[in-house]
This record gives C-alpha cells, sequence and structure tokens, in this order.
C-alpha cells in the first residue's frame, strides 16, 4: 500500500503540480505563483514619479533631470520578484521572463497609454556577455512585451565595451561606468521615432539614461522606459 501511494503521489506531483517561479514551492498546475509571493508581491501602487517610476512615497530621486521621457515598473526589487529576477539573470531560469514581461506590458498600458511606440528596443550586452550568459534577460522580456503588445522590436541598440558590474558601485561612479558604452547601429533609423526601451531592473537609472541620450542624439524624438522592477526609498516603520 505504501508503494502504491508513493506511486500516485510521484505522479500527481510529476503531472500535476509546477512551482512558483519566485520561491520554488509547490503549485497547481497551470498556477505560476503561489499565493504567499503573490499576496507579498512589492507592487508599486498609487502615483507615480514619472522621473524615477517609483510611487511618490518611495521617489528620492529629486526630480534628476534624465534622457528618458517616463519610465515604469509593475514591481519595487523586493521579496520574491528580487529573488525572481535573479534566477532568470544567473540561473537559467528563461521562463520567468514571460511572467514579468506580462506584469511589464500591463503597466505600459497603463502608464502610457496615450504614447503610440514606433517600435520596442532594448539595453543590449556585448557578444562576450551573451556568450557567459547564454541569453540577455533584457532581450527576453522585451521579445514577450513585442508580442503582447504588438509592438516592433528592433535590435538597434550595441554595446561597445565591457565595463565592471554596476551592483557595487555608488551612484556617480555607476554614471561613469556606463557613459559612451552604448551607442545606435549605423543601419537604425530612430529619427523622430518614438521608442520604448526595456531593461530588468532600474537602479539609480544610470544605464537607462545613457541609453535613452544617445538615441535622442541619433535622432529619437522620445524614449520611455519599462522595467520589471526598480529600487524605491525605504519607508520608515512610523510613515507607514
Amino acid at each position: 500500500m505504501r508503494i502504491l501511494n508513493y506511486i500516485k503521489d510521484t505522479f500527481l506531483w510529476l503531472f500535476f503540480t509546477e512551482h512558483c517561479i519566485y520561491c520554488n514551492s509547490l503549485v497547481n498546475k497551470g498556477e505560476k505563483i503561489c499565493a504567499d509571493c503573490r499576496e507579498n508581491l512589492p507592487v508599486i501602487d498609487g502615483e507615480r514619479c514619472r522621473f524615477c517610476g517609483a510611487g511618490k512615497d518611495r521617489c528620492g530621486c529629486k526630480k534628476h533631470r534624465m534622457g528618458y521621457d517616463g519610465i515604469t515598473s509593475p514591481f519595487y526589487y523586493e521579496n520574491g520578484i528580487k529573488d525572481g529576477i535573479q534566477k532568470l539573470k544567473f540561473s537559467g531560469k528563461e521562463h520567468i521572463s514571460y511572467t514579468l514581461a506580462k506584469d511589464m506590458a500591463k503597466s505600459v498600458k497603463s502608464d502610457f497609454s496615450n504614447v503610440k511606440f514606433d517600435f520596442i528596443c532594448y539595453v543590449p550586452f556585448t557578444t562576450a556577455q551573451k556568450i557567459r550568459r547564454n541569453y540577455n534577460q533584457s532581450e527576453l522580456l522585451a521579445e514577450h512585451i513585442s508580442k503582447i503588445l504588438k509592438i516592433p522590436l528592433k535590435k538597434i541598440l550595441v554595446k561597445l565595451f565591457e565595463t565592471d558590474s554596476q551592483h557595487s558601485k555608488n551612484i556617480r561612479n555607476r554614471r561613469g561606468n556606463v557613459f559612451g558604452v552604448y551607442d545606435v547601429k549605423d543601419s537604425a533609423d530612430v529619427k523622430d521615432k518614438t521608442i520604448l526601451l526595456v531593461d530588468d531592473i532600474r537602479t539609480t537609472g544610470a544605464t537607462l539614461d545613457e541609453c535613452a541620450w544617445i538615441l535622442k542624439i541619433r535622432g529619437a524624438k522620445s524614449v520611455y522606459c519599462v522595467t520589471a522592477a526598480l529600487t524605491g526609498k525605504k519607508i520608515t516603520e512610523d510613515k507607514k
């Protein structure tokens, strides 16, 4: 009887359950996110700052002028979202990109409903980076968003050379780290175009800012950004 129960449980586990894309706990077949992660998703609610994308209560950018014209994200880079993005970036969990892209597309529809985009592009990798990682997570997100929103995807940005990781650098050094790193392909037509630029995370905004400025230098009319998540100023307990 124990053997039969084991076989039964194994069969049910294999064919009628999946794993939460964020915490890896078991969920029912067809579900992607467990109830606990769904309940604690760090959703960005209410009015957002157009400079950094954070909610007004968590905005810490001081309205610093950026190269892009607006930015939106569905989530803060916290909790299960942080874990999920790290799995996408460093553990080969490509399937996470589709779930994130669906929420990103919703944010674009909501916050940029009056904007008509000519095409979508994304923050690129160097060839060496893409070989090491096997894929560019921002490219995967852009591909899904393009299909969901039915906006053409164009691979127009190039990364000219390798840079140090942004994670360990402060705001000033992050900007210097990406200065002059990106360019537009000579064959790309961006003149007078309205572009949606995709990346996985916005921290200081330095990478998106650099990409947006080069697109505008090459003639783009406007550049809007969407990321899966962004960092926001922490709220102290007495302000909650």
